[in-house]
């Protein structure tokens, strides 16, 4: 047929089809045409492989990401540090309230003064490293200045010439016979403990939770 038409696969166009080209992509009208719909089909393929490989890399790093979580899960050091900084959390806290119930200025243990310009810390009465399984137990821990007492005195356990001391404190606090029944508590019990990360998540989420109660009674006062 004289003069037919087809549309330009470019310019969306018709023209005359004897004076446009067909290639194996379709019919174009001029080759300008035909070669910027041969770059722009590459161009949407190219991002295409790129988008599927971005996807395909996030997919990998999600893996990845899980992966290493699963294995810091696993890692008993690093469960132990979380564990120790919520339950430290919690007994400062928690020796906040008992004085607050009472109506009482919080005290250093070992000293007996305020807090003044120090920092309050969860304060052992036998070390971790000492007797590991004492660690999160309520009774070798009280609240403590933490750089008068606890890092430069090494807990002050038996007091200097102007300090009672932590036993002192124990027994000033408690009474001589429920604060030696502390201390001895303390002092027999020097078997170590190995828990499990799955025992050190449990007793964190514990942790945890009776911090929120804590603050909510804290701050209700």
């Amino acid at each position: 047929m004289a003069n037919k038409k087809k549309k330009c696969l470019f310019c969306k166009e018709f023209h005359i089809a004897e004076e446009g080209i067909k290639t194996p992509a379709g019919f174009f009208c001029q080759m300008d045409h035909a070669v910027k719909h041969a770059r722009a089909v590459s161009e949407r393929q190219r991002k295409r492989q790129q988008q599927k490989a971005k996807q395909v890399q996030a997919k990998e790093d999600k893996a990845s990401r899980a992966a290493s979580k699963e294995a810091k899960r696993r890692d008993l050091k690093w469960q132990r540090g979380l564990t120790q900084k919520a339950f430290n959390k919690m007994r400062v806290l928690e020796e906040k309230l008992w004085f607050q119930e009472r109506g009482l200025e919080p005290e250093c243990i070992s000293c007996g003064r305020p807090i003044g310009g120090d920092q309050w810390c969860c304060g052992h009465f036998k070390t971790r490293g000492a007797q590991s399984g004492l660690r999160y137990d309520r009774k070798n821990t009280f609240l403590q200045h933490n750089h008068r007492c606890n890092m430069n005195l090494s807990g002050d356990i038996s007091g200097t010439k102007t300090t009672r001391g932590y036993k002192q404190g124990l027994i000033d606090r408690f009474g001589e016979e429920e604060g030696q029944k502390i201390i001895d508590y303390c002092e027999s019990n020097s078997d170590p403990v190995k828990w499990s990360w799955e025992e050190l998540e449990e007793m964190r989420s514990s942790f945890n939770k009776r911090i929120r109660e804590l603050d909510r009674n804290l701050n209700a006062n």
